[in-house]
């Protein structure tokens, strides 16, 4: 009877068995993150993409209802800032900037890096169904940092 009842517990998914979690600023931070780097710089289809990607991801962490709750609220937020930003951004130098301020390199420089390029090509494989979401976003969900 009792290896029943282990095999049973080992059948029953990790999601499941693990523990509640409340802590979603690495998400936050993620989602916040994506409008910097992709959509200020002139690639928001890869933006999006990697939004999506990171929704599905958080859908499969056993976060809390509250959390959930809170997490959905804080994107909503942050979307609408990013959005006003960018419009602030693009009013200022007449187009989409091509360095932001606090970026070392330009944005062109950023889009030709090999890691921007691989997570690039992941999210496009992501977008035709060819990938996961923990195929871009790899980390366990109460990870300290969120990233392809």
């Amino acid at each position: 009877m009792r290896l029943v009842l282990m095999i049973a517990v080992a059948l029953i998914p990790a999601s499941v068995r693990a523990e509640t979690l409340d802590d979603t600023k690495a998400f936050d931070h993620a989602f916040a993150a994506s409008f910097y780097t992709y959509d200020a710089c002139g690639e928001g289809k890869y933006g999006v993409i990697f939004r999506k990607a990171l929704d599905a991801r958080f859908a499969e962490c056993p976060f809390t209802p509250q959390a959930r709750a809170a997490h959905l609220r804080r994107n909503r937020l942050q979307s609408e800032k990013s959005h006003d930003m960018m419009n602030a951004l693009i009013e200022q130098t007449g187009g989409m900037p091509t360095r932001l301020p606090g970026m070392e390199e330009t944005c062109r420089q950023q889009q030709k890096e090999p890691d921007y390029v691989a997570t690039r090509e992941k999210l496009a494989r992501f977008a035709d169904g060819a990938l996961k979401p923990e195929d871009i976003l790899p980390g366990p969900c109460d990870a300290d940092v969120v990233a392809p």
